[in-house]
């Protein structure tokens, strides 16, 4: 049987860990008494710091595959400490580095590492490296990805399922965005636009820094990421920015305020869903060419398992998995765009997540002539 280290345990990694546990042997390791005593079935779990180099040789020396649903902060020293060690790595951590400079380490390594392997980034990535197999040229892609209560309530009209420091950091963090083929700082928040999403409705979408590795992958005229939220939701976020609650040395403070009234409790009523849209149009010979995917999940209730951390495990597992069974034989570090681009591996996780229960739309529409 194969083996499988998940550093991490939150509702993420948690998922993570049980789907891999179906065909794996798999060890849990977290920092968090209270987090592995919620994870139920037969796994090994050690309580311990990903950051313990001695103690993530030891676990990791069996592994085909680590998996990393890390807060961002630390991702990158831990990614780096596992690619050193030789192991493959499949990673979800919102990490503020560039996880393509490790490319060079994974390749002397001869290990293969996917980053961002989540739904956006992840998915969107996946989609876009698609959509660029598909077109000679690429005037835009646009990403708009949300996830949301499904019973929003005032003031915030919001709920948060994962990692706090990691939610805030997309309402801090400058957006990079490409406009006429240049890269753009814009501000986080910024570019505030309503859509109407069918069947949530109304909803608002601002810049957040999600591109990530499509930034050096991939040549488009214009190219964006959007979160998406239920209106009113932005102007609070500007007006606790604006009052210095999200800087550095208050953002612990400001995270055990928000996030007790942001909890999203199950057993209480609440239920969360995920959508995603990725639009991309650009020319193919004498052909325009306009690419629409959606993704929407719900809160899977036979499971109990939270649409957020379905959408962000299924990928990561999905990938993790055809690395340890050598169906991605690449070594070094691959973005998931590249795998977008490779037609069989493409369908492969698209047909893997809708297994799942994921819903994803494809629509191609061509306009002759030019």
């Amino acid at each position: 049987m194969k083996k499988a280290l998940v550093l991490g345990c939150g509702l993420v990694g948690k998922t993570i860990a049980l789907e891999l546990s179906k065909e794996f042997s798999v060890t849990v390791l977290d920092s968090s008494e209270e987090n592995l005593n919620k994870l139920k079935g037969n796994l090994r779990k050690i309580k311990g710091s990903a950051l313990d180099t001695d103690l993530l040789k030891e676990l990791s020396k069996d592994a085909d595959i680590v998996c990393g649903a890390l807060p961002g902060a630390i991702g990158f020293n831990v990614a780096q400490n596992i690619l050193s060690m030789g192991k493959n790595y499949c990673d979800i951590s919102f990490m503020p580095e560039n996880f393509l400079d490790l490319g060079e380490l994974a390749k002397e390594r001869g290990v293969t590492a996917v980053f961002d392997m989540g739904i956006a980034p992840g998915i969107s990535n996946l989609l876009v490296g698609r959509g660029a197999s598909m077109l000679e040229e690429i005037n835009e892609a646009k990403i708009l990805v949300g996830g949301l209560p499904e019973n929003p309530e005032p003031p915030f009209f919001y709920k948060a399922v994962f990692s706090p420091y990691d939610v805030l950091e997309e309402y801090t963090r400058p957006a990079r965005i490409v406009k006429n083929g240049k890269e753009v700082i814009a501000e986080a928040l910024d570019g505030l636009e309503e859509i109407e999403i069918p069947p949530i409705g109304r909803l608002e979408a601002f810049y957040t820094d999600g591109l990530r590795s499509l930034l050096f992958t991939i040549r488009a005229k214009d190219m964006e990421e959007k979160t998406l939220r239920y209106p009113g939701h932005t102007m609070i976020m500007r007006a606790l920015r604006e009052m210095g609650l999200f800087k550095e040395e208050y953002r612990a403070f400001t995270a055990k305020l928000l996030f007790p009234l942001w909890e999203l409790n199950p057993d209480k009523g609440d239920r969360d869903i995920t959508v995603m849209i990725v639009k991309m149009s650009g020319k193919r010979e004498e052909e325009r060419v306009n690419l629409v995917w959606e993704v929407f999940d719900r809160f899977d209730e036979e499971s109990w398992t939270h649409s957020m951390a379905r959408v962000t495990a299924f990928p990561c597992v999905t990938v993790a998995k055809m690395i340890a069974y050598g169906e991605i034989r690449e070594k070094g570090v691959i973005p998931p765009e590249m795998l977008g681009m490779n037609e069989e591996t493409y369908e492969k996780v698209i047909r893997e997540l809708r297994s799942k229960g994921l819903k994803i739309k494809e629509k191609v529409i061509i306009e002759r002539g030019g």
